[in-house]
Order: structure tokens, then C-alpha cells, then sequence
């Protein structure tokens, strides 16, 4: 669509009112000024503007000297040729085109309301209009004025790293919405741009560290986060202390974008054992990011590896059902991380009390064969027995001890199991050393 703006027939009288100093003109200009708005009609969009937009430009450009606009003038030759001749007569008194400006914006807000002006909503803002005309000190001119300036107004000025110096005390307090800023200011940041000094000139010092913190996870969750810029965030005053809606935490983020720097800058400050919504903390994160600098990172800084997602599965069990064999490698190698599949977990204890049970079944046995009088080798056989009942105990001990052994609530019969064995055992070794004593008393007589 080609835009046009429109410069209305009475913009020659207000200007030469406003350099005569003649009231008359300037009010009968003002009086007779169009509507200022926009019309769209067959693909061309006709805009009118406030006066002090005109008074900025001077003189309609021409076509290759302006993008925004084709500027077309309502007025004839002889108005176009007077306006030129009044430019020059300034410019050979060693004005230049921003004084111009100046001079007669402070000789027409004696007439009307200048902020009234910069209000109306336009096409193009009068901030982005001087910003484009490099005006800045007639810029610093209409902030003293205490203008209204929108929040993409405010971060297109903010761009100028010279002018930051002398925009910075008209803030926050030139923002006509201070939410917005606060919002557009945290995107430009997620987005990579250079805002953190405007972030914290228009923030409350307590505030600051909560939208620090919120601009760091929003960029972490961004697919163009970068770790330079997350650290930048860190270097701040962000510590990774929030989490989002869904439970996720700067440390689990940063995890699964592989930014191995920053999690350990963040190591410091943050909670290594949070879990999101579905139950996985920092160490399943790394996994889904088949990172194994990270994840070596997690557990030498002490993250719990026991801990389980709600799908019950620990950070070597995710790892194993996501096939990252690096990850499992480095687990059971350098940390002595293992653990068995649910099928495994029960062939285990399984195994365990199958031993309890055999010690327990050996008591009965071996008190059938020592009372059975046509047995000759009872002595013999308790010991074996006996034997055999030590030998299924430590198994049995020394299996549940294994790191691989499940860490699970058991059955209470299990329990049962568990200490009628021990009985067992104890009765076995008793009635062993009643048989060795007889033994004993017989070699005596």
C-alpha cells in the first residue's frame, strides 16, 4: 500500500505566522487546520498530522528523500517557494534545520497544546520522526515538557547510546504506559538486545531482580536462547530462583539447552533437586538433552540421582528408555550408577526371600532328620545345614546391600519373612552347638 501524507493548504500561513510572530495567522492556521487522520482508499493510504510534525519536516520531501511518506501539498508554487525562502534566510544566519525546528515549536506552543498534538494517534510517532532526523536535542526540548512517550518509542530512543545519558532522568516517568515498557523491555531482552540498563532504570529496585529473573527463564525457554546472553542475566542478578507454570526452573532450561557454563553459575544459587509438573529435575533434563557435560556436572554438584519423575523412572532409568548409551556409560563408570529395570528390581527381591525362605524350610528338616532315630549321621547333616543356612544369609544380606537392590517399600509378609529367618538361623546354630557339645563330652569320657 503507498502512503501519502497529505500537507494541508494552511500549513503556509502557520508558518508564517510563526516567524512573523503574528498571533493572527498562527490562530486562523490552527482554526482551519484538517482533521488529523488517516483515509484509505484504492490501495493509498492519505494521512494528515498535527502541526508540529510539519514543523519538524519544514518542507514536503521529495520522493527519494523519504520512506515513511510521499509527501503531496495542498498548497500552490508560490506558498512552496516562500517556505523555501524562509528556510534559507535562517540556514544563512547560521541556523541549522533542528534550530529551525526548535524555534518555532517554542514560538507555537504559546498557541497550542503541544503534548495534545504528540497524543493523537499517527501513522508515524513524532518520537520516531526526530529519532530519524537524528533532533535529539529538540527531543530533550519536549521531554522537559513532560511528553508521553509509548514504550516502542521509548526503546527505539533507547537505541542511541549517546542520547541515553540525557534520557535516562525523563524515566520512568515519560512512559505513558509503564506495564508495557516493563513488558516490551523484557522481550527485547529474551530477544538478545542490549536493554539491561533500561531495564533497570525504569525498575523499583525490588522489582528488578523478579523481571531479571523472569527474562532469564523466558530467553532459556526461547529457541534462540543464547548462553552468552543467559549469562549475561546471571551477571545482572539473576539466580534462577522461579519457575514457570508448568514447574520448570532456569536450571532444568539451561540443562536441556546444553548450556554447560550456565549451569554452573547457577549451581550456586538455585535448588538442584526441584522438580516440574511431571516430576523431573535438572538431572532427567540433561538427559533429554543427551548432554554429558551436564549431566556429569548435576551429580558431582551432589543432584539427587535417586530422585523419580511421575513416571517412576530415576535419571538412569530415563536414560536407559531414552537409549542414551553415552549418558548410561558415564553413569556406571564414573559415578557406580545402576539400576535395574522394574522386571529386574523384582527378579531381585524375589531372589532375596526365595534365600530367606530356604533358611526357614532348612529349620523344619533339619529337626525331621536329627529326631529321626534311623538317621546315623545326624551330626553330619545339622552342620550341613546349618552351613547351608549361612551360606543363603549372607547371599541374601549381601544382595539387599547391593547398590542395584531396590530402595522400595516392601509387603509386611516380606518383612515376616525376613526376621523368621534370622530365627531360623539362630535355632540352627543353637542346635549345632548342642551337637557339638555332646560331641565333645564323648571324646572327653
Amino acid at each position: 500500500m503507498e502512503k501519502v501524507l497529505i500537507w494541508p493548504e494552511q500549513y503556509p500561513l502557520l508558518l508564517k505566522g510563526l516567524i512573523e510572530q503574528n498571533g493572527a495567522f498562527i490562530l486562523d492556521a490552527l482554526e482551519a487546520w484538517p482533521t488529523c487522520s488517516t483515509r484509505i482508499e484504492e490501495n493509498v493510504s492519505s494521512t494528515t498530522l498535527p502541526p508540529i510534525y510539519y514543523l519538524i519536516w519544514l518542507q514536503p520531501r521529495e520522493p527519494f528523500e523519504e520512506c515513511t511518506f510521499q509527501h503531496i501539498s495542498d498548497f500552490n508554487e508560490q506558498a512552496l517557494h516562500y517556505i523555501q525562502a524562509a528556510k534559507e534566510y535562517f540556514v544563512s544566519n547560521n541556523y541549522t534545520a533542528e534550530q529551525i525546528s526548535e524555534l518555532l515549536l517554542e514560538r507555537l506552543a504559546q498557541y497550542a497544546d503541544i503534548n495534545a498534538q504528540i497524543t493523537i494517534e499517527s501513522p508515524l510517532s513524532l518520537a520516531r520522526l526526530l529519532f530519524e532526523q537524528r533532533y535529539f536535542s529538540l527531543l530533550e526540548m519536549l521531554l522537559e515538557r513532560q511528553v508521553k512517550l509509548s514504550s516502542q518509542d521509548i526503546l527505539t530512543l533507547w537505541q542511541e547510546v549517546d542520547f541515553r545519558n540525557k534520557f535516562a532522568p525523563f524515566l520512568p516517568q515519560c512512559a505513558a504506559d509503564l506495564e508495557s515498557l516493563l513488558d516490551d523491555t523484557k522481550t527485547e531482552l529474551v530477544n538478545g538486545n542490549d536493554c539491561f540498563t533500561l531495564l533497570q532504570t525504569i525498575s523499583e529496585e525490588g522489582n528488578l531482580q523478579l523481571l531479571l529473573e523472569q527474562a532469564l527463564l523466558s530467553h532459556l525457554q526461547s529457541e534462540q536462547a543464547k548462553q552468552s546472553m543467559a549469562l549475561r542475566f546471571i551477571e545482572q542478578g539473576a539466580n534462577g530462583s522461579i519457575a514457570n507454570a508448568q514447574g520448570q526452573t532456569s536450571l532444568m532450561l539451561a540443562a536441556e539447552q546444553g548450556f554447560v557454563s550456565v549451569v554452573e553459575a547457577l549451581l550456586k544459587e538455585t535448588a538442584i533437586d526441584a522438580k516440574d509438573s511431571n516430576g523431573n529435575n535438572a538431572l532427567h533434563y540433561a538427559v533429554d538433552a543427551d548432554n554429558t557435560q551436564c549431566l556429569s556436572l548435576l551429580l558431582r554438584a551432589g543432584a539427587n540421582f535417586h530422585a523419580k519423575n511421575n513416571d517412576g523412572l530415576s535419571c538412569y532409568r530415563y536414560a536407559v528408555e531414552r537409549n542414551r548409551k553415552a549418558l548410561v556409560r558415564l553413569m556406571e563408570r564414573e559415578f557406580g550408577i545402576k539400576e535395574l529395570s522394574p522386571e529386574g528390581q523384582y527378579m531381585r527381591i524375589a531372589k532375596v526371600h526365595a534365600l530367606h525362605a530356604i533358611v526357614m524350610l532348612l529349620l523344619p528338616m533339619q529337626l525331621f532328620f536329627f529326631f529321626d532315630d534311623s538317621i546315623e549321621f545326624k551330626s553330619e547333616l545339622t552342620l550341613l545345614f546349618t552351613l547351608l543356612s549361612v551360606v543363603a544369609i549372607f547371599f541374601a544380606i549381601s544382595l539387599k546391600r547391593c547398590a542395584l537392590y531396590p530402595h522400595i517399600r516392601h509387603p509386611f509378609g516380606l518383612g515376616l519373612l525376613r526376621f523368621g529367618s534370622m530365627m531360623s538361623l539362630i535355632a540352627q546354630i543353637a542346635l549345632l552347638s548342642v551337637v557339638a557339645l555332646a560331641f565333645i563330652s564323648q571324646l572327653g569320657a
